[in-house]
């Protein structure tokens, strides 16, 4: 049996750091954060409108979430040409480099210290027993398909199946055998 669990989804954390510190897209649901980042001297660049900001982020949040569907394991290494194509903006989904917004539309306006900061915040502690206080769960979760846990800081339970084979939790969840064993049952 092997489950992956991505705990440093740091493309989609990216991007929830940027809907805060920038406060755009906030008519899509998303959890409250956890912990809520401290932003620093982020700020949203004037180089585009609020609204093009505002889209360009709908954009990226959506790219990242449909790489899930194509992301697969590759055997063999990326090339140096294939790493400098993936390094410029306007590439397709790539099946093992998930998107990142700084690659789209750089880094102007946030401020990577802060980022850092809370990216680091969010790391869990190890080692984790999280999965063997639900193995019962997990294996059931894994015979039906599960092959990858994605973890998320947001504010208490949360569980979403993006597929069969992807399922988006809270770190909170995650941390609580209760809570997991009820978001490893979790259909699509």
């Amino acid at each position: 049996m092997a489950i992956r669990i991505d705990d440093h989804a740091q493309n989609l954390k990216m991007l929830l750091f940027i809907r805060q510190a920038w406060m755009i897209a906030q008519h899509i649901e998303i959890p409250e954060l956890s912990p809520v980042p401290s932003i620093g001297a982020s700020k949203i660049p004037e180089s585009a409108r609020r609204e093009v900001w505002d889209e360009r982020w709908k954009q990226e949040w959506g790219r990242s979430w449909a790489w899930f569907n194509v992301s697969r394991v590759q055997d063999a290494p990326l090339s140096q040409e294939e790493m400098q194509n993936l390094s410029s903006p306007g590439q397709g989904l790539h099946p093992i480099v998930p998107p990142f917004w700084p690659v789209e539309y750089g880094e102007d306006g946030l401020d990577l210290v802060a980022f850092s900061a809370w990216d680091r915040q969010t790391m869990p502690d190890f080692p984790s027993s999280s999965e063997q206080d639900s193995l019962p769960a997990l294996v059931k979760a894994w015979q039906d398909g599960l092959t990858t846990i994605i973890v998320l800081p947001y504010l208490g339970y949360f569980a979403q199946r993006l597929n069969d084979s992807h399922l988006v939790v809270s770190a909170e969840t995650r941390n609580d055998p209760e809570l997991y064993t009820r978001a490893l049952q979790t259909r699509r």
